[in-house]
C-alpha cells in the first residue's frame, strides 16, 4: 500500500499509495534538473516552491508555481527543473 520511492540519489523522494483503486504520491524536491518517465496519466500539483516542467512532445518548458497543476499523459518522458526545494501531489490515473 505505502511505498517510499527515492529517486536521483535520493533528490527526489515521495510517498506512494496505492490500494488498487486509488494511487497517488506525495513528493519532495531539491534543486537540480531530473528526467523521469510516465507510466500512467499522472495529474500533479505543486504544494510548495515552483517546478519548471518540460513534457516529452511538447515544446519548450512551463513553470508551475504553488497551487497550480499540469499532467503529464501516460508513456511520456518528462524533466522538472527546481531552483529551491518544492514540494507536490500527484495522482495516477
Amino acid at each position: 500500500m505505502f511505498q517510499l520511492r527515492k529517486y536521483h540519489g535520493e533528490r527526489v523522494q515521495s510517498l506512494t499509495y496505492d490500494d488498487g483503486k486509488k494511487a497517488f504520491s506525495v513528493g519532495i524536491i531539491t534543486p537540480g534538473e531530473y528526467e523521469f518517465g510516465a507510466i500512467k496519466k499522472e495529474v500533479t500539483t505543486v504544494t510548495s516552491g515552483k517546478i519548471n516542467v518540460w513534457v516529452e512532445g511538447v515544446e519548450g518548458w512551463k513553470a508551475y508555481n504553488m497551487g497550480e497543476n499540469f499532467t503529464v499523459p501516460g508513456h511520456k518522458n518528462f524533466k522538472f527543473k527546481v531552483d529551491e526545494i518544492s514540494s507536490y501531489i500527484c495522482f495516477y490515473e
